[in-house]
């Protein structure tokens, strides 16, 4: 019974961590598509889903403190701002912001793990290119599937890779920057994409903020649903089976 608990619980921290990698997998593919860049969008969304999304979960507190810090920041600017919302100067003002309040919690932060971020980032870049390259050599048997389907396949895997990947990556890399360029790596990342997110739900409401983009943020509103719920039902089961499966938690 206790084993079952433990199981439930994991699997809705997995199915919050693939609700994030859903969100990020439609914001990338569509934006890549957008840009036209030389690379399969589904290839680019699951290496930067993968790198982001560790880079988020690595410091869970800061990434809260940043998510308080940034929607006020963002809510007052959408509304003071004329439109369209110019995109690349709200995005630059909260990266700064992040950067500061980042770098401070890597400072003067006690017992916090964000010195590990490094070390997770690269983890999650690891995991989610090996994902992805698996994906593109399979992509022809994924032509005409809902990207719901991809996300619910590529979350967990991805998910699961990290797992295993990340106690060596933390012995190994665990140092590559000091506390302070950890907070601000985190801070960056993390208020970049709360920027982002609160761009995209405005614009659904109010489609001149979106300006130029109106085109890329209704391919985004169309495909989010059915992506987060994939996020949600891929990572979730992952998290219900590694909580079966496996007997402890790991200490990162």
């Amino acid at each position: 019974m206790i084993r079952f608990k433990e199981a439930l619980i994991r699997g809705a921290i997995w199915a919050f961590v693939g609700l994030l990698y859903g969100m990020l997998f439609v914001f990338f593919s569509a934006f890549a598509e957008h840009w036209s860049l030389p690379i399969n969008p589904y290839l680019f969304a699951g290496v930067l889903s993968g790198t982001l999304g560790a880079l988020i979960y690595s410091s869970m507190r800061l990434a809260v403190l940043m998510t308080i810090i940034t929607s006020p920041l963002c809510i007052f600017y959408f509304i003071l701002a004329g439109k369209p919302a110019n995109l690349p100067v709200i995005l630059m003002i909260a990266t700064v912001v992040g950067a500061i309040v980042g770098a401070l919690y890597g400072v003067f932060s006690m017992g916090s793990r964000v010195n590990r971020a490094d070390a997770k980032t690269l983890t999650g870049f690891s995991a989610g290119w090996l994902v992805s390259l698996c994906f593109l050599l399979f992509s022809s048997f994924f032509e005409g599937v809902s990207i719901a389907l991809i996300v619910s396949i590529m979350c967990p895997l991805t998910g699961i890779l990290y797992v295993f990947l990340v106690p060596g990556f933390i012995k190994l890399y665990d140092n590559l920057l000091p506390p302070v360029g950890d907070g601000l790596m985190v801070g960056v990342g993390v208020s970049s994409f709360v920027t982002l997110s609160f761009f995209i739900m405005i614009s659904s409401i109010d489609n001149e903020v979106a300006g130029s983009l109106v085109a890329v943020l209704q391919t985004i509103h169309e495909e989010l649903p059915g992506a987060m719920l994939g996020g949600v039902i891929g990572g979730g089961s992952a998290g219900i089976l590694s909580g079966i499966l496996l007997t402890e938690w790991q200490d990162l």
